[in-house]
C-alpha cells in the first residue's frame, strides 16, 4: 500500500456538479480485489482531488470512482462523491481537504471494497482531522461514516492513513498519523462510527519526533501486516523511518528505527511496500523527490526483522535508469508497485512531475518504470513514459506535471499491470494499457477534469489509490 503528500495549488469544481453522478448495479458476490465497490469482480479506479470546490467553498475535496469491466475501467461510468452527498457523512467546508489520501481495503468483511478518505482539514473547533469510510455495496459508494482523533483534539489527525490487519483476526485496522503522534485503531469498523481499541504508538517516547507519512504491507513472512511511519527526528536531526511489525497483541513497540541518507526535506514523500525480489518478505520503497538534484528512490529490503537498515539508492544518474538527475525533476514525487509483464516480480512506477524537456522548455514531467528482478529493483531495462511516448494520447503542454501521482494496476486480468499517471497542473489522467513489455502508449487514452466529472478547470490535485 504506497501513500504520497498532495502539495498542488488549489481548484474549483463547477457548478452544476452531480455527486453520485452513475453507478454500475452488480449481483452481490465475494469480492476478489479491495477496490471492487461493487462486487462484480472487476476493480474500480478511485481518485481523490483534495482542492476542488464545492458548493462554492474553496479545496473542500471529492471522490471519483470510475467504474471496473472486464476491460478495465469504462471511464463513461464514474461516480462523484463529497462531503454533500446525501448519507455522506459531514457538510463540504473551505479546507476540509476531503480526498487528500484515498486508500481501498474490505473494511467490515462484507466481500464490498471500501474506501477510506482523509480530510485532515476537518475542524469542528475541537477536533482536527477526520478520514471517512465510502462504505462499499451492490449499488456502489452508497454511504459513508466520519472518525475523528481518538485522543488528542486540534492536532492534525489523519494527516496520513494506512490499512492493514496488524493484529492478525481478520479484520482490518488503520493507522493515522498527526503532526506529533502515531494511532492505531483497530477494527471492526461500523457504519454506526464503531471501532475497536485505540492507542497512541509515539515511535519513540519522550523524544522529539514528526511523523509524516505511513505505509502498510506485508515485510516479514509471518503472514500478519506490518507499518512504517516516515518522518523528521527533531532529536537527531535526521530523517528516520519507524517500523512497526504486526503480531497478534498489536504491533510490537518500540519501532525498529531506520535512518535515510537524505538531508533534505521529505515533503512530497511517497511509499510502499513490496517484494521485488520474491524472497518472501516485503521491501520498503521510498520516493524522496527533494533529494539530491533531482530525487531519490530508496530500498529498504526486507529481513525477518524488518526493513534493512542498509539503503539503497537508486536515481536518474544510475546505471540504465533513462534521463539525468536535475533539480527539480521530483523523481520520487510518487511509487506503485505491480508486476508489468507477468513475469512474477512487483515493478515500480516513479512519478517524475517536474522532468524537464529542453527543447520544449517546459516541465512536462514523466514516468519511469523500474524492473523488479532477483537482485530487486534495479535499472536495468527500466523504461521512461511521457508524452512524446509514441501513442500516448495528446500532446505537450506547458508544465503539465505528467507523474503528480501514479498507479499500477491490473485492471483487466491479464496479469499485466496497466500504468495510471495524472498531470495535475494540466488536470488530466492518462491509462496505459498493460503488454507483455510493459504499459505501452498504444491505444492509452487522456481523460480531462471536466470528463472526469470534476468540473471545467485546467489543473486539480488528483491521487491515485494503492
Amino acid at each position: 500500500m504506497r501513500t504520497r503528500t498532495v502539495l498542488l495549488a488549489a481548484a474549483l469544481l463547477a457548478s452544476g456538479l452531480t455527486p453520485l453522478a452513475l453507478t454500475a448495479p452488480a449481483a452481490a458476490a465475494t469480492a476478489k480485489f479491495p477496490d471492487d465497490f461493487n462486487g462484480d469482480g472487476h476493480r474500480d479506479l478511485v481518485l481523490g482531488d483534495s482542492t476542488a470546490t464545492v458548493g462554492g467553498k474553496k479545496q473542500a475535496g471529492a471522490v471519483v470512482v470510475v467504474w471496473g469491466t472486464a476491460h478495465g475501467p469504462d471511464f463513461a461510468k464514474r461516480s462523484v462523491i463529497t462531503q454533500n452527498t446525501p448519507y455522506i457523512a459531514g457538510a463540504a467546508e473551505t479546507n476540509d481537504f476531503f480526498g487528500m489520501k484515498v486508500t481501498a481495503a474490505d473494511m467490515n468483511n462484507d466481500g464490498y471494497g471500501d474506501v477510506v478518505v482523509t480530510a485532515p482539514g476537518e475542524d469542528d473547533g475541537a477536533y482536527r482531522g477526520t478520514f471517512t469510510i465510502l462504505w462499499g455495496s451492490k449499488s456502489g459508494l452508497t454511504n459513508g461514516t466520519s472518525f475523528k482523533s481518538p485522543g488528542c483534539k486540534d492536532c492534525g489527525f489523519a494527516k496520513d492513513v494506512a490499512v492493514g490487519d496488524f493484529t492478525g483476526d481478520g479484520k482490518q485496522d488503520v493507522v493515522a498519523v498527526t503532526d506529533d503522534y502515531v494511532y492505531v485503531e483497530r477494527g471492526p469498523f461500523t457504519k454506526t462510527g464503531g471501532h475497536g481499541r485505540a492507542t497512541n504508538l509515539d515511535p519513540v517516547d519522550g523524544e522529539d519526533i514528526k511523523p509524516d507519512h505511513v505505509v502498510s504491507g506485508k515485510v516479514t513472512k509471518d503472514g500478519i501486516a506490518d507499518f512504517a511511519v516516515l518522518g523528521y527526528d527533531v532529536d537527531k536531526r535526521t530523517n528516520r523511518v519507524w517500523f512497526y511489525r504486526g503480531r497478534s497483541g498489536g504491533p510490537t513497540t518500540p519501532p525498529r528505527k531506520i535512518g535515510l541518507p537524505q538531508a533534505g526535506d521529505i515533503v512530497g514523500a511517497s511509499l510502499t511496500v513490496a517484494d521485488f525480489d520474491k524472497d518472501g518478505y516485503g521491501d520498503l520503497a521510498i520516493g524522496v523527490p527533494r533529494s539530491g538534484k533531482g530525487g531519490a528512490v530508496d530500498i529498504l529490503k526486507g529481513t525477518s526483522a524488518g526493513p534493512s537498515t542498509t539503503v539503497r539508492t537508486i536515481t536518474q544518474n544510475t546505471t540504465g535508469v533513462p534521463g539525468t538527475a536535475e533539480f527539480p525533476d521530483g523523481f520520487g514525487s510518487d511509487v506503485s508497485a505491480a508486476d508489468v509483464n507477468n513475469d512474477g516480480y512487483p515493478d515500480l512506477a516513479v512519478g517524475i512531475p517536474m522532468e524537464w524537456f529542453h527543447d520544449e522548455g517546459t516541465y512536462q514531467g514523466a514516468v519511469t518504470v523500474l524492473r523488479g528482478g532477483t537482485g530487486g529493483l534495479t535499472g536495468k531495462g527500466s523504461r521512461q513514459y511521457d508524452v512524446r511516448t509514441p501513442g500516448v494520447a495528446g500532446g505537450t503542454e506547458d508544465n503539465a506535471w505528467l507523474g503528480s501521482s501514479v498507479l499500477l494496476r491490473d485492471f483487466n486480468h491479464d496479469g499485466r499491470a496497466e500504468l495510471i499517471a495524472t498531470a495535475d497542473e494540466m488536470g488530466r489522467l492518462y491509462y496505459l494499457p498493460g503488454t507483455a513489455t510493459g504499459p505501452t502508449g498504444t491505444g492509452s487514452t487522456l481523460h480531462t477534469g471536466q470528463q472526469l466529472g470534476l468540473g471545467n478547470r485546467p489543473y486539480f490535485g488528483a491521487v491515485l489509490a494503492d
